[in-house]
């Protein structure tokens, strides 16, 4: 199930955030019969790379306590910095996955359409227990509140771009949605 909501969103990217609410079920549909099971999905637009990075940062320190009060400043301004040039962040959410789509960047309704099928797919491969459990315990470790082994986290990283891999080759789904 995907909800959608809209937090800072520009007059001039209202267009935009109704054609998301309105294509979002379709696109969750097209990501479930390529994939299979989808966990809760809430997915905030919005037009500003700076909320982006607030809203995805909160939700991941939500979920991994006691994380130093240094490591969130210095996680808060990576995150920003890295916000300024995505399309979109699906991170961990208790009980499901939390997507952010950056309506700033993402500027036509095909961009929004491909953003939506590969935050989705991230949804997808972060759904089953053993990934979720495997992305908290690499967060623990990039927040500094418990350290991994270096050959897991290598392996770890490596998972994740061959989800982004899988991700980006999905986003060919978005050709049968409405632009």
């Amino acid at each position: 199930m995907v909800t959608v909501t809209e937090e800072r969103v520009a007059f001039r990217q209202r267009a935009l955030a109704k054609h998301a609410r309105t294509v979002a079920a379709d696109a969750e549909r097209l990501v479930r019969s390529r994939f299979g099971h989808l966990p809760p999905i809430k997915v905030v637009l919005t037009g500003d790379s700076n909320h982006l990075a607030k809203v995805a940062s909160q939700a991941e320190l939500d979920l991994v306590p006691g994380v130093p009060a240094l490591n969130k400043v210095l996680g808060m301004r990576k995150a920003r910095r890295n916000a300024r040039g995505v399309y979109g962040v699906t991170v961990l959410t208790d009980p499901g996955v939390l997507v952010v789509v950056n309506l700033a960047k993402a500027a036509t309704k095909k961009d929004v359409n491909e953003v939506l099928v590969h935050e989705l797919t991230h949804g997808h491969q972060l759904g089953d227990p053993a990934s979720r459990e495997q992305q908290l315990a690499y967060m623990r470790h990039e927040f500094g509140v418990a350290k991994l082994r270096r050959r897991e986290v290598r392996q770890i990283e490596a998972l994740i771009e061959r989800r982004e891999d899988q991700a980006r080759h999905a986003e060919s789904l978005a050709s049968r949605l409405p632009a």
